[in-house]
């Protein structure tokens, strides 16, 4: 995370330089401390709203590139050594970009690990309450072109590749507790997001939907839902079909066979989907 000032950073990170200015709390990164530590998530507030990491090589994906994108629900990051474990994590699923759901972590802003990972976050500006981002790794943190928070439930990141850029959605759903009208104002966010994405870009959406999609969805939406299902579609099932439908998406983890409470993570061969996710194992 980027501070006003010379010579300051946090615990195990580095300090980088940004294109926008932010401020910062007297906070530090989650860090692996002995039992009693009262280390807690970085807080920062972007003045302008999104930001740019340095350039560098390898600054693009080539099509004959291996790239596994995924998302995870991490309930919370604020606790002291929860982002080396994820950090471990990545490296052992093999993924380059994970988009994350409940950080749980203030305002808006990146860091970098002591890997040389690089997270960016986007939360609520008093509270530690919902909070989405990405770990990009190492290898392809100089393919951001940018990352811009929406708000502590919506951000988006866009990767420089070939033949076409890629851009990456990621949020995380108002759950069964919100009324009707926050779940409009989530789509009515997400659909404006979608409408600024260039029209050329690969384009994905990763969602913990809090929403359930079942087999007998499968006939009547051919071509956006697929046989891998569980039960039966809720209401808030159908809105997010009718969301897809509108936006020519497929929810493309219904279109492989996965194992319970896992969702593969797969290379992706087609331009416009919505990727979700209910949980990894831990």
């Amino acid at each position: 995370m980027t501070k006003p000032g010379k010579g300051w950073a946090p615990p195990g990170c580095t300090l980088l330089k940004t294109h926008h200015a932010m401020t910062t709390h007297n906070h530090t990164i989650p860090d692996r401390s002995p039992p009693g530590s009262t280390r807690t998530a970085p807080s920062a507030v972007h003045k302008d709203g999104g930001v740019k990491c340095a350039t560098g090589a390898p600054s693009k994906i080539r099509g004959r590139d291996n790239i596994t994108i995924g998302t995870w629900n991490t309930r919370t990051l604020r606790a002291a050594g929860k982002l080396q474990e994820l950090t471990h994590e990545i490296d052992r699923y093999r993924w380059n970009i994970l988009g994350l759901c409940e950080m749980r972590w203030k305002n808006f802003g990146e860091t970098t690990t002591e890997e040389g990972h690089k997270v960016f976050f986007s939360g609520k500006e008093d509270r530690h309450e919902h909070g989405v981002g990405f770990l990009v790794h190492k290898d392809i943190v100089n393919t951001v072109m940018g990352c811009r928070p929406a708000s502590s439930r919506l951000i988006t990141i866009r990767l420089r590749a070939v033949p076409f850029n890629i851009t990456i959605v990621q949020a995380y759903a108002p759950t069964s507790n919100y009324d009707d009208n926050k779940i409009e104002e989530f789509y009515f966010q997400l659909q404006n997001v979608i409408d600024q994405t260039p029209k050329k870009d690969i384009f994905v959406v990763q969602v913990d939907w809090n929403a359930k999609v079942g087999r007998d969805a499968c006939g009547n939406w051919q071509g956006i839902c697929g046989p891998f299902c569980n039960g039966d579609t809720n209401e808030r099932g159908l809105r997010l079909l009718e969301f897809a439908t509108f936006n020519n998406l497929m929810l493309a983890n219904t279109f492989g066979h996965h194992k319970d409470n896992i969702s593969i993570v797969k290379e992706w061969k087609c331009e416009r989907f919505i990727h979700s996710f209910e949980c990894f194992p831990t």
